[in-house]
């Protein structure tokens, strides 16, 4: 890290399980889009508009919200965060506005998510760095045993699977890189750095635990997902990520077919889909298997508690005697 650059394979409404959405789909998506108001309204402007707060001293930015969790955790109450990807928007297209990057170029450091993961982030790296050849700019994701990706679309480059933060492991790596950026240009509280980072690490490590004993027992579990971003939270705990349509694109008729039919041999009664896609496909699979859609979003700000809500889920379908259905 130096300055300038740094360091797969219909529910009936029904109560909700520690967050995670097993209502109908479509009423699920408008409280969705109810509460992505909220956040939007809670993220819109960042500390880069808004100035210090609390005293902050360090100005610093991240790309998407689960990245927050982990620069807050690390780096504590004298960091200031800006997110550049609001809620609810995919980060595999989002554009930022010259405004917006303009308000980036005055960061003391920015945090992304890995090179050749998103090509907006690569753009806009190359561009504050033009702007800004002080800026000190950290790859949380280096060091990170990346899962190729089929396809240049979905906005995943040569780099890799960008949804490096829905593991333990990866977690552990980024606030590692979190903590060493903060020391670079606050070396006074380099300890009070490494001790977030300890702190935030005993916190993955207690999820981790928690989600192998939901999981034990289900390794080479199949699970069926529209978007396939858990393909790191599979290869962490042994399951097989079934993507229902590829890169975010809902399946033909003959894949829906295929995918039905792999359901019900494997057992399968729950479809998992994101609140930020269509699910008319997840729909269609979930009713002939009498079975459920259940919403997850990949990038809710809360990744551990998320991870649990995932793994519990996950636990629910293979639960004795349940028959492959999230009750």
């Amino acid at each position: 890290m130096t300055k300038g650059e740094g360091g797969t394979h219909g529910r009936t409404p029904g109560p909700a399980r520690d967050g995670t959405v097993v209502m109908g789909a479509g009423a699920a998506r408008l409280l969705w889009l109810s509460l992505l108001l909220v956040l939007a309204a809670m993220y819109s402007a960042g500390c880069l508009d808004n100035g210090s707060e609390n005293g902050s001293e360090l100005q610093v930015a991240v790309t998407i919200l689960p990245q927050e969790e982990i620069a807050r955790a690390v780096g504590g109450e004298k960091v200031c965060i800006t997110v550049v990807v609001p809620p609810g928007v995919e980060p595999h297209t989002y554009e930022p506005s010259a405004g917006q990057i303009a308000r980036l170029s005055q960061a003391d450091m920015y945090f992304r998510l890995g090179r050749g993961l998103l090509p907006f982030e690569d753009a806009l790296v190359d561009r504050l760095l033009t702007l800004n050849p002080d800026l000190v700019v950290v790859d949380t994701s280096e060091g990170v045993s990346l899962i190729r990706v089929q396809g240049q679309d979905h906005g995943a480059m040569q780099g890799g699977d960008p949804h490096v933060w829905l593991s333990p492991s990866n977690l552990r790596i980024m606030a590692g890189h979190m903590a060493e950026g903060f020391s670079i240009i606050d070396p006074g509280r380099a300890a009070d750095y490494a001790a977030g980072k300890e702190a935030y690490i005993r916190r993955v490590d207690a999820t981790d635990t928690n989600i192998r004993d939901m999981l034990s027992g289900m390794e080479g579990k199949p699970f069926l997902v529209f978007h396939e971003a858990w393909g790191y939270f599979a290869r962490e705990y042994g399951l097989v990520q079934v993507a229902v349509g590829a890169e975010g694109k809902e399946p033909g008729a003959r894949e829906l077919s295929s995918l039905i039919t792999f359901a019900r041999e494997n057992g399968i009664r729950v479809v998992f889909a994101e609140p930020q896609y269509d699910t008319r496909g997840s729909e269609v699979i979930a009713r002939e298997i009498h079975g459920s859609v259940v919403l997850i979003d990949p990038l809710a700000p809360d990744t551990l508690s998320n991870l649990e809500r995932v793994a519990s889920a996950i636990s629910l379908i293979y639960g004795e005697g349940n028959g492959g259905a999230v009750p």
